[in-house]
């Protein structure tokens, strides 16, 4: 078996003036004050001629035509194929709102971004390489818990609450990346909880709980260490919604001492790096769309329970945007949800574009217990909520309205759970055979 090869290098990406935040229709004002400086991360693994180039952001979600321009930008540089490059964001709602046209330290902060992510990328890719011994561990953190929608019978603002009884998954995924010297190491970590311990009330500019848990992990280790959120759908941390940093840095400390607390095993599979993908077309709810549907819709959705101080606002823009894809064209029938599965020795990374509940993340997790399997969502820029049948029958936030705000032109189908968990199961399948 061929050597295994690995480089990875980082870039700061926080902004220099204040911006519009990502994540919270209800936020008021820019960003102030900075909390913790945002990074885009970059670790490359090479084994002859195959390579994978992995890029986290420290964001929540960007659209796919900047993330496609920066892949580009990183191929047309370096060499590396398209289908190579998978970047993906932690989703901390506490970045800058990465949509072009928003505000104009936002458009001069994407420029910014853009350049900064596709030099490093490309210098960690042309930089030196060293041998890569594959480490692997298992621990549980405690942070998330499942959530559900409260909807007032008095029609008062909704709202989310913590559910003790809900399904969760608590397992904390280690892979570590280590020279034969022990001096060059990447640890990355895996792990399913929405990063909003800061909520809708603070305007600091922060990586949430993961950025302090990478800090205990390179304390600890050395080296860089990256995140990458699960299945974070319907999950999110039990301290949520504050205003200050002081609780993000205590559920930061928490998950980084749980991936310390890991016991590292050295892989002895054979390093075999394998990268496949595929696209899953998910259809819409409404096949038929037009300009008459969607008034319908809008005077349907009008007297919706929810937990938008600007739901009405919300529902014009909607529409609006909405009207500019049917006059262009362009709403389709289906959601394209791309997907890429790697396979690293006895380790199955699963990325996945879009915000999957956690029931998809414990079946695959299930249905190949035998590999260390890594479910990584948040990739290929933004996309929709991926929900369960459940999530539909109850009328969920996620299932019912978010498309509203996700610029959708109808809500997915209820056969999502049926279609999306075939098509996943196929291609990792398909990948380990």
């Amino acid at each position: 078996m061929s050597r295994l090869l690995f480089n990875y290098g980082q870039a700061d990406i926080t902004p220099g003036e204040p911006v519009l935040l990502a994540g919270y229709a209800n936020r008021k004002g820019l960003s102030k004050d900075i909390h913790r400086r945002l990074t885009s991360r970059c670790v490359v693994i090479k084994q002859e001629e195959k390579i994978l180039c992995l890029v986290v952001n420290d964001l929540m979600d960007v659209n796919p035509e900047i993330i496609n321009s920066v892949k580009s930008d990183i191929c047309r540089k370096t060499g590396v194929e398209e289908n190579s490059v998978i970047i993906v964001s932690i989703h901390s709602h506490s970045t800058p709102e990465i949509e072009t046209g928003r505000y104009d330290a936002n458009d001069r902060y994407i420029d910014l971004f853009k350049r900064k992510v596709t030099e490093n990328a490309c210098s960690v890719i042309s930089g030196e390489f060293r041998e890569a011994d594959i480490f692997l561990g298992k621990s549980e953190c405690d942070i998330n818990i499942a959530r559900r929608d409260i909807k007032p019978d008095d029609g008062g603002m909704a709202y989310r609450v913590g559910d003790p009884e809900g399904l969760t998954d608590r397992e904390v995924m280690v892979l570590q990346l280590k020279d034969k010297t022990g001096e060059r190491k990447v640890t990355l970590f895996n792990y399913a909880c929405h990063p909003v311990t800061l909520g809708y009330g603070s305007n600091y500019i922060s990586t949430d709980y993961p950025g302090r848990a990478r800090e205990v992990v390179e304390e600890k280790y050395g080296g860089m260490a990256v995140f990458v959120n699960g299945a974070t759908g319907d999950l999110n941390p039990r301290e949520t919604d504050h205003t200050e940093p002081q609780v993000t840095d205590a559920e930061g400390e928490k998950l980084g001492r749980a991936v310390i607390s890991a016991m590292l095993t050295k892989d002895m599979a054979d390093p075999d790096l394998i990268l496949i993908s595929k696209t899953i077309y998910i259809p819409f709810r409404d096949q038929v769309i037009t300009k008459e549907h969607i008034e319908n819709e809008v005077r349907r959705k009008y007297s919706d329970v929810t937990e938008f101080f600007t739901w009405k606002e919300m529902l014009e823009r909607w529409k609006n945007k909405v009207f500019e894809m049917i006059d262009r064209n362009e709403t389709g029938n289906s959601l394209p949800v791309y997907i890429n599965v790697l396979k690293l020795g006895n380790t199955v990374m699963f990325f996945t574009q879009g915000e999957l509940f956690v029931r998809y993340q414990i079946d695959l997790k299930r249905h190949f217990s035998d590999h260390n399997l890594f479910c990584i969502t948040y990739a290929h820029g933004t996309g929709a909520y991926i929900a369960t049948k459940e999530a539909f029958d109850k009328k969920s936030y996620e299932a019912d309205q978010a498309y509203i705000y996700e610029m959708m032109p109808s809500p997915l189908t209820p056969e999502i759970e049926k279609i999306y968990l075939k098509e996943a199961l196929d291609i990792v399948r398909g990948l380990i055979k």
